[in-house]
């Protein structure tokens, strides 16, 4: 006996659980330290992977005592890491993946206000309806996710919006935070009225709505992406109210969600930075 913790069902159980998708990216960071090496230098990629995925995988491993967090990153504490830790979660890796493989997205939907015709007959369809997720939550769940960067489109945003959206930066621990909408009509009354707040809590604004030889450029498309890596998309704006209509969106991780964040970053490039007066 060499005193290790073994991986029974409840550890077994609690690591996949708080890990969900980054159980590949735990696997890797586990087998980094299992190889004799006592730290990681914060924002350093391990054989490609995203650094966020990284800092998210060593704030658990942390919680569990295994690591510690210093000025330069993570370093080994006394506690012995669990025998077997990254084949474990290699293995888990896997069989996320298997599950996973009919369904690469979540659907995302805001219903109308009760009581409403759709909502009256869409159990109909069976338990599959039960998988929807409320939009509001989708979106709080990738907020509270993001550690470097959360980046809100919206084209349209009135008051409670924007109250949402500072709610949403305010609750991330990411550093760079960003709300791209366009500054025309209601949404440039209700942006100016609260840019000084705004931009006192962090958040850089940038209006996508630009001058081209007909007419303007600008965009239609909501998104609301963290680090990178996962991206809610859809067609709810920013602006709350007694909705009659359906919002419906879907939620991307991965390589679908690199591809919508090689666009915003595009987006952020040709956008103009609104400073407050």
């Amino acid at each position: 006996m060499n005193g290790k913790q073994t991986i029974g069902a409840a550890l077994g159980g609690s690591l996949v659980q708080a890990l969900g998708s980054d159980c590949a990216t735990a696997s890797v960071l586990a087998a980094h330290f299992e190889a004799g090496i006592h730290s990681l230098a914060r924002g350093v990629s391990l054989d490609g992977l995203n650094a966020a995925a990284i800092d998210r995988a060593a704030r658990d491993f942390a919680q569990r005592g295994w690591i510690i967090a210093d000025d330069a990153g993570w370093r080994r504490t006394q506690a012995e890491l669990p025998a077997g830790l990254t084949a474990f979660l290699a293995g888990a890796a896997a069989m996320r993946a298997s599950i996973l493989s009919e369904a690469q997205a979540e659907a995302v939907v805001t219903l109308p206000i009760a009581p409403s015709a759709i909502a009256r007959v869409l159990p109909a369809e069976g338990p599959i309806h039960a998988s929807l997720v409320k939009t509001d939550e989708a979106i709080e769940k990738i907020a509270n996710t993001a550690l470097r960067s959360l980046t809100i489109m919206s084209p349209f945003v009135n008051r409670e919006g924007i109250d949402l959206a500072m709610k949403l930066f305010q609750g991330t621990a990411a550093s760079q935070r960003i709300l791209i909408t366009r500054r025309t009509g209601s949404t440039k009354r209700y942006l100016d009225q609260m840019l000084s707040e705004i931009v006192a809590r962090g958040v850089t604004v940038l209006d996508y709505c630009l001058e081209a030889d007909e007419g303007y450029e600008t965009f239609h498309a909501k998104v609301v992406i963290a680090d990178g890596d996962v991206a809610y998309v859809g067609s709810a704006n920013m602006t709350l109210y007694a909705r009659h209509s359906m919002e419906l969106g879907i939620i991307v991780k991965g390589k679908s969600a690199r591809a919508v964040a090689a666009l915003v970053r595009a987006v952020e490039k040709i956008s103009r930075p609104v400073i407050p007066r």
